[in-house]
């Protein structure tokens, strides 16, 4: 398994984050906010952003797309 470097930010204007993958800017396809009660890794009670996204350099004939989770209590980012 790959680790990537990952960050993100929300201007305060905008809902849409701005995330990177290994200092590429991702584009956000779709984005959506959820409050989670219950998970089997401890993480429960928390607001978590979901959205998936594509990377430009990994395009070729078809785009790939990704799913980020965003913990936005701990900042914490589950990539798949």
């Amino acid at each position: 398994m790959v680790e990537h470097n990952m960050t993100w930010s929300i201007s305060n204007r905008q809902k849409i984050p701005k995330i990177y993958v290994d200092d590429e800017q991702a584009q956000v396809v779709s984005c959506s906010y959820q409050f989670v009660t219950a998970t089997d890794i401890d993480e429960s009670g928390v607001s978590m952003m979901t959205a998936t996204i594509i990377l430009l350099s990994e395009r070729d004939y078809k785009p790939i797309q990704h799913v980020v989770f965003i913990n936005q209590q701990t900042g914490k980012v589950f990539y798949q």
